[in-house]
């Protein structure tokens, strides 16, 4: 009788969906001449290899980040129409992109807006009340997480162990 518990664990393990969990978190940072930033992009995936952003975290020039603009909510300037928070990954065609030409907005402490988004295959990142524009190297990369499995793999083991200690306890 005390295998059939031990039985349904392994079972459990056993079943339990294998697939590649991706993360909906990005770190990203960029820098350019006048400006600078880094943080986290929290995105749901489209279905495809395209991302809605959802929420972000961060700084630019240690000013920190207040949370993400509505979409469309963010002023058109020279070569600029209103942001749409997708985030393309991996790189689409013809370039190492991780924004299209929309971008993605955000507000700052200090009521400036920042916008990263990328024109001609040219990364930008427009910020400030008077919109200026630079051209800058933006990176931004994937955070791993653990697939389901190895987390009840990992469960189960340690409830085994604090079965194990208990019985020894008990006895």
């Amino acid at each position: 009788m005390k295998r059939i518990p031990l039985a349904l664990a392994v079972l459990a393990v056993a079943l339990a969906p294998a697939s590649s969990a991706f993360a909906d978190t990005f770190d990203f940072s960029f820098t350019g001449t006048f400006f600078s930033g880094a943080g986290t992009f929290t995105a749901t995936p489209d279905g495809g290899n395209d991302y809605l952003i959802t929420a972000v975290t961060g700084e630019v020039n240690g000013v920190a980040i207040t949370g993400l603009l509505p979409i469309g909510s963010y002023p058109t300037g020279f070569l600029q129409t209103p942001n749409d928070n997708i985030l393309i990954y991996p790189a689409g065609l013809g370039g190492t992109r991780d924004f299209d030409h929309d971008g993605v907005s955000f507000a700052l402490k200090n009521g400036d807006d920042v916008n990263l988004n990328d024109t001609l295959l040219q990364e930008y990142a427009v910020a400030g009340s008077n919109n200026f524009t630079e051209t800058d190297s933006v990176t931004v990369t994937e955070v791993p997480a653990p697939e389901p499995g190895s987390l009840l793999l990992l469960g189960t083991g340690i409830l085994g162990a604090a079965g194990v200690i208990r019985r020894r306890i008990m006895a």
